[in-house]
């Protein structure tokens, strides 16, 4: 799977850029602010629909313009593939595949598999169970199209059952709140294990990591934990027992949507007790296990981009990285040229400035 054109149109502070990456490496630098990030940001919103850095499409559009348009053409196992990404202000996004209109995101998510890897993703770590639920959620939608759309039904019952939790005559509506939970019960048992089952499979990967980068001094687990239970019987008792407190308090205070996991090196966790390194080389062991666990369940490499990563990284982790690529296709942002001359011998060059992208 690789990526052989990108276009952008009035996105972000582009007004018009198209290039041609190549298999292999291809090196995105320039100096602070001239649209590096912005060029990763693209190829993430047509890998998911979303971008990662902001929730709403205005953010996109560059001032003083009306949209914006992406396409970005590829192969994945040597058959080409098409996304078009359009939007207007005030109006809902339009994405095409292969020239007809995607009418659910469900279609688009696996079309073309990215890991993305940036400063921001020690949020993973140190942040709440929000950025643990999206890192799990985006990664098994990457390969499971059944998740992401169970995922969707969940969520939208949660935000039914919260509008009916908060009705002041909610006594009245206790039978079709049983009803609600019966279904949520449903979605969140097939939710929570394919959590679980994931979680399992990538902590593998991601204790060989910490293994490694440790020189075998440390070891890693990813432990789950469930605000409902994982059987149907326990989801369905707690959903039960909880039913008064959340009429009490108007809101849904259990399922996945509640959920976490934690990340542990030697027995502790590393958001409360970990050292910077330890949280470091957990984000790191984390990504590298998100590549190989794509490649295990879709028989291909993801294209691997890197937001200025390398800066964050010391000498060991980065080196540790550069050799543990084994994608098809890199993208890596730089303000550094020099750093990467001799990375490998397949590199593109793109110099970024004030909105222009040139090969070098």
């Amino acid at each position: 799977m690789y990526i052989t054109s990108i276009k952008l149109k009035n996105y972000r502070n582009y007004e018009e850029i198209k290039i041609s990456p190549l298999k292999d490496i291809n090196l995105i630098y320039g100096k602070n602010a001239q649209g590096k990030t912005n060029l990763i940001e693209s190829i993430y919103l047509t890998s998911t629909g979303r971008s990662h850095r902001t929730s709403k499409e205005l953010p996109l559009v560059k001032e003083n313009k009306e949209g914006f348009y992406i396409k970005i053409k590829g192969m994945k196992e040597e058959i080409p593939f098409k996304i078009e990404i359009k939007y207007r202000k005030g109006e809902k996004k339009q994405i095409k595949l292969n020239n007809l209109p995607v009418t659910k995101l469900g279609e688009l998510i696996g079309v073309l598999n990215t890991v993305i890897f940036s400063p921001e993703d020690l949020q993973i770590i140190k942040q709440g169970p929000s950025e643990r639920r999206r890192f799990i959620d985006i990664l098994i939608s990457q390969t499971n199209n059944k998740y992401f759309y169970q995922l969707q039904i969940y969520h939208r019952l949660i935000k039914q059952k919260n509008a009916l939790l908060k009705k002041k005559n909610i006594n009245k509506y206790i039978e079709l709140l049983d009803i609600y939970n019966e279904k949520i019960a449903e979605t969140a048992f097939f939710i929570i294990n394919e959590r679980i089952k994931f979680l399992r499979k990538i902590a593998v990967y991601f204790n060989n990591y910490i293994k490694k980068l440790s020189n075998n001094q440390e070891f890693g687990e990813i432990t789950y934990f469930s605000s409902l239970g994982n059987t149907m019987n326990e989801i369905k008792k707690t959903l039960v027992k909880n039913k008064n407190k959340e009429i009490k308090s108007s809101i849904s205070i259990c399922g996945p949507h509640r959920d976490d996991f934690t990340i542990l090196i030697n027995n502790k966790d590393v958001k409360q007790y970990g050292s910077q390194g330890q949280q470091r080389t957990a984000v790191l062991s984390l990504k590298l296990a998100e590549i190989d666990i794509i490649k295990n369940e879709t028989g291909y490499y993801p294209v691997l981009l890197l937001d200025d990563v390398m800066s964050e990284l010391d000498i060991s982790r980065r080196k540790f990285l550069t050799e543990s690529i084994k994608t098809k296709q890199t993208f890596i942002t730089s303000t550094e040229k020099k750093n990467y001359v001799n990375f490998k011998e397949k590199t593109t060059f793109f110099y970024v400035h004030n909105g222009q992208i040139d090969k070098r």
